[in-house]
Formats: structure tokens, sequence, C-alpha cells
């Protein structure tokens, strides 16, 4: 019996040799944990050295290229032109592109192009010709860093393009155009481009896409109203109706037979988004006009060149 008992407690024994040899076990498997905990830590720490800003990303990536392409809204020639763009992109080597050309006043612009002493171009992303003027513009204007690789005896190379601007001026529009593919992702809304690419465009030249862009900061209230007028800021920045109604007052001072063909009466009624509202049968409970569809709608057909050809700087 004794032996019987002692059997037993060799086996309880062995069974609390094992618990424990499982236990250490199992603190031992907790340590790679650890070891991930110190690697997110790590993790972080390199993000915190990466760029938090736009302007930081903007900064950090001219650093890498040889020219900058800034992309500038036809319709805004001024307004779409950030305010620290001098300073952003300091003696870089420039390019002005400047895109919906079949939405702007194609007098105004030209009067623009005639002042300006940046090398530029006006284009419609819609039409295909033109490309070969930007790649011979680009060369040229990158022909002094070719040649002074060559006085230093280094091998050439394709020079850097970034390509810069607001949101929804054409950026990533200008990339497709250029490549004559569909490398990155559009759309008609601020801020839809997501990451960065290299696109080798020429044997000469390649093309780096940035999102982030220049943020539309720095403006006067006057500029946030156009620049939200022709759907060059984001939604959620601005509010409709007062937006629609500094639009409509600037068309009135600048284009008043432009608005008279869009819609009769609108160019001189006393209150335009009532009055439009009453001529489109925009209409809430009890014969109200709906100012906000009316708002809504104008500032949409406005954006699509219903109105006509304008450009408002």
């Amino acid at each position: 019996m004794a032996r019987s008992s002692s059997g037993r407690d060799s086996e309880k024994q062995a069974r609390g040799s094992g618990s424990s040899s499982s236990g250490g076990e199992s603190k031992k498997k907790r340590k790679p944990k650890q070891k991930q905990k110190n690697s997110t830590s790590g993790s972080r720490n390199s993000s915190a050295r990466s760029p938090r800003t736009p302007f930081q990303h903007i900064q950090n990536l001219i650093k890498w290229v040889d020219l900058v392409i800034e992309v500038i809204d036809a319709r805004l020639p001024d307004s779409t032109r950030h305010p620290n763009a001098d300073a952003i992109f300091g003696h870089k080597p420039r390019l002005f592109i400047f895109t919906k050309e079949d939405l702007a006043d194609p007098e105004a612009v030209r009067a623009v192009l005639d002042r300006i002493d940046v090398p530029s171009a006006l284009l419609s992303l819609k039409r295909s010709s033109g490309k070969d003027k930007i790649i011979n513009m680009a060369i040229e204007a990158t022909r002094a860093q070719q040649e002074a690789l060559v006085r230093k005896g280094i091998l050439p190379r394709p020079m850097r393009i970034c390509i810069v601007g607001l949101p929804n001026v054409g950026k990533s529009s200008l990339i497709n155009w250029l490549i004559g593919r569909k490398k990155t992702k559009t759309g008609n809304r601020p801020g839809i481009t997501q990451g960065t690419q290299w696109v080798r465009v020429h044997p000469k030249l390649e093309l780096l896409d940035t999102p982030g862009i220049l943020p539309p900061t720095g403006f006067t209230e006057l500029t946030r109203d156009k620049l939200a007028a022709l759907n060059l800021l984001p939604q959620s920045n601005y509010e409709v109706e007062p937006v629609a109604e500094a639009a409509l007052r600037l068309l009135r001072e600048r284009y008043p037979e432009l608005l008279e063909r869009y819609m009769e009466g609108l160019a001189d009624a006393e209150d335009g988004f009532d009055y439009f509202a009453r001529k489109r049968n925009l209409l809430s409970q009890g014969a109200v006009p709906d100012r906000l569809r009316a708002c809504s709608i104008f500032l949409s057909e406005l954006r699509d060149g219903k109105v006509g050809r304008l450009t408002l700087d």
C-alpha cells in the first residue's frame, strides 16, 4: 500500500513538473509579443520622421526632382496658383500648364499668358493633340541640368518631374494624358489621388504623380468662394448657398450676357435663386422656392460649362 501511495505521489510530482514546464513554455511564448511591441514602437518613431503635412510632403518631393510642372485651372488662373508657390518651389525650373481650356474664356486666358514670364501652355485634356509640345517644353526647361551632368562627367539620366497643384485642377488627368493610358485614379472630386509613382513619359523624362498636393490654405474669402464655386475645394469646406450667391454676383459683373443666355431674367432678378427656383419649378411644400436645390443645380451647371466659357479671375 505504501508503494502504491508513493507511486501516486510520484505521478502528482510528475504532473506538477509537467505543469511547471508548461508554464515556463507559456512565458517563453510571450517574449515574441514583447518583440512585436518594440517593433511597433519603432514603426511609430519612423512614422514620426516622415512628412506630416501636405507642405512638408511637397517640399520633400521637390528635393528629388529637376522640374516642377504647376497645374492651373484656366477658369481661375490666379486663384489656383498657391500664394506661397514661389517660396515653396524656390529656384526650381517650372512650367505652367493651364487645364480646362475648353471651359475657360479664351481672351481672358490669353491675356494671362501674355503677362507671365514662366514657360506655359494652355490645354484641354479631352483632346490628344499637344503632347509633343509639352514633352519638348519639359526637355528644354531641364537642358541646363542635363548639360551640368555632362560637364561633371556623370552619365545622363532621365530628368525627374513633379506635377503639383491645388485639388481637382487636373494633375492626375495630365499624367494620364501624357502617358496615353489610365495610370492614376482620377475623378471630379478634390483629393482623389492616392499614393505616388514614377512614370517614364520619354527616354529623357520621368514623371512623379504627387498626392497631398498644394492645400487650399492662405487664401482670401473671395478666392475661396471662387475655388468652391468651380469645385476646387472639398464640399465639406464650404456652404452651398453663400458660394452660389458669390458666383452669381461675379457673373452679373463679368458675364451678364452669358447669364442672360443661360436663363433669361436671371441677370436682373432681385433675388436670383428665388427666381431660379420658380423658373425651374423647384418648389417645396406650399409652393415655396427651394433655394438650396436651386443653388446646387446652378453650381453644377456652372462647373459643367452650361453657363458658358468663363474665367473668374
